[in-house]
């Protein structure tokens, strides 16, 4: 059992996700950072606006030094938002360069951007200062390399900074996974021959915006054909008796948790044939064998050698992770299949207050089907333990 808090100190999160921010630049030897990623943006000081819009227009941004006030440059209007928040010093409207709004003055608007936050890391952490940037656009890029300012890639203490979870923080993973497992459960009251599959997902969306969630990061929820290989996106298909459905949640749920589980069923009252029961079952024995492996200390080499020795059908269909973090969104660490390692595994260790996703996907070549199970966990000094208890189909074992 996890001993997590019956109520969430708000302002405890949010100076715990601050702290771990300044401790973290300061640690990859950076002064300050200016963070325009949005879940970055969130995680740093807790003030969210326009979470999609912002992630494609670069709109609004923060500049977070190691030590010294924290500044939010917020869209125009908006600088109410952070009224009410202690982990943020002071609110100035954004500067844009974007073509669309700029048009042939973005060069122009771009050295204007550059020129206050060149003067703000200037007054807050002396010249030379180190600055971080975790998203890259190349007008202010240039704008800053002129002006002669060293810069360093921010995404590195952000992501270490997120994958380590307080206690509270867990509780609210925790809470926002039960919105989610009642989504699913009230989409499958809906799940059966002669819907659509974009009928369903729109259920699972209508639940977790009426109880507090926000958005959708993907659309994976398919039948049939559709689940093999995995990535087709979900369709107007009608769902026909008998066939799989194969559903990745992937919604953004309460609190801005990015609540991931992925789950499998057969549409209808027919049991599962013998090859639905054969792919189930591999996925389930995948799932279980590598998330017992999890415990603090284990290197990412490690898991790999020990981790589910997937038959040779399914390899060339395999997922692209077996594990990945969670939080605002998939998050450090990411460990890939052994087949993958050469090309992509990097070095680390798993540690205590980790959440992480445990992947599995079966999908023979050339198979009608495949199936797909993912299960949310938090790492304690004694092993993973499940956020979740969405149910699997045990009766398909």
């Amino acid at each position: 059992m996890l001993d997590l808090p019956k109520t969430i100190d708000e302002t405890r999160v949010r100076a715990y996700r601050l702290r771990r921010t300044r401790e973290l630049l300061a640690h990859f030897k950076m002064d300050a950072a200016v963070l325009f990623d949005p879940l970055n943006l969130r995680y740093a000081t807790g003030c969210r606006n326009m979470q999609v819009w912002t992630s494609h227009h670069l709109a609004r941004y923060v500049f977070v030094p190691a030590a010294g006030p924290v500044v939010l440059f917020d869209y125009g209007g908006a600088l109410h938002l952070s009224d009410d928040l202690e982990t943020i010093d002071e609110a100035r409207p954004a500067k844009s360069w974007d073509y669309f709004g700029s048009g042939n003055r973005a060069e122009e608007h771009a050295s204007k951007w550059a020129e206050e936050i060149v003067d703000l890391l200037h007054k807050t952490c002396g010249r030379g200062a180190t600055l971080g940037i975790d998203r890259a656009d190349l007008l202010p890029m240039l704008a800053l390399q002129k002006r002669g300012i060293k810069m360093m890639d921010a995404k590195a203490p952000m992501e270490i900074a997120r994958s380590i979870k307080s206690m509270e923080e867990v509780a609210i993973i925790k809470n926002s996974m039960q919105v989610c497992t009642d989504a699913i459960g009230f989409m499958r009251q809906h799940a059966v021959p002669g819907v659509t599959e974009n009928y369903l997902m729109s259920l699972m969306n209508q639940y977790n915006l009426e109880h507090g969630g926000e958005v959708q990061e993907t659309r994976l929820l398919t039948s049939g054909h559709q689940t093999n290989p995995w990535f087709t996106e979900t369709s107007n298909k009608v769902i026909k008796a008998g066939e799989m459905l194969v559903f990745d949640s992937d919604l953004i749920g309460p609190d801005g948790v990015f609540v991931d589980q992925t789950r499998a069923f057969v549409i209808g009252d027919k049991a599962p044939t013998t090859e639905q029961r054969r792919l189930y079952a591999h996925a389930h024995e995948q799932l279980q064998h590598n998330m017992a492996l999890l415990r603090p200390g284990m290197t990412f080499e490690e898991f790999g050698e020990q981790s589910w020795k997937m038959h040779d059908i399914y390899v060339p269909n395999r997922y692209a992770e077996m594990i990945h973090g969670i939080g605002f969104g998939v998050e450090y660490p990411v460990i890939y299949y052994p087949e993958d390692h050469e090309t992509w595994q990097y070095s680390g260790t798993f540690q205590e207050g980790m959440c992480l996703c445990v992947e599995s996907y079966i999908g023979p070549v050339g198979g009608d089907e495949g199936v797909k199970l993912e299960q949310p966990v938090l790492i304690t000094k004694d092993g993973p333990v499940p956020l979740s208890n969405c149910p699997f189909e045990e009766d398909y074992l």
